[in-house]
């Protein structure tokens, strides 16, 4: 059975690991934050699928060591829509796992990607993500540029 899961691990060993890792902090920081046990169970599924959309993005890309050139950036910035496109359709799936998946990268001050989304207007799951995101990318010895 084809599963969501498989897709990172397949032929990206860091990004599968970067997901586990992004799914348990941003868990620790949604408990810490007092979130619901549903709310929980939703963001713990969202933190481990945002990067999902990397499965559409080039291996030289994704698993390129240090900094990306500035072509290769604006191809894994792509990663968040294909993401989001990959789940969004999903029966029974909440909406929120897929907008995680597109605003991970969004910033308060709207500098982010994909769309230029600021403050209020990004999910607060897809906040905590992006935390766990950087961190974990930032506590990494993989030698993966954070973006």
């Amino acid at each position: 059975m084809y599963s969501l899961f498989d897709e990172p691990h397949a032929d990206h060993e860091y990004t599968y690991r970067h997901n586990i890792g992004v799914g348990i902090i941003a868990t620790y920081l949604g408990m810490k934050l007092g979130l619901s046990k549903e709310n929980l169970s939703a963001l713990t599924l969202e933190a481990m699928l945002h990067d999902v959309g990397k499965t559409r993005i080039s291996d030289n890309i994704v698993e390129k060591p240090g900094k990306l050139s500035e072509a290769e950036y604006e191809d894994m910035k792509r990663h968040a829509i294909y993401g989001y496109e990959l789940i969004k359709n999903i029966p029974g799936i909440p909406p929120s796992i897929a907008l995680t998946a597109l605003q991970h990268h969004e910033r308060e001050d709207g500098q982010g990607y994909s769309q230029g989304k600021n403050g209020k207007d990004i999910h607060l799951h897809a906040k905590i993500v992006a935390i766990a995101d950087v961190f974990h990318a930032m506590s990494s010895s993989s030698g993966h540029a954070v973006l």
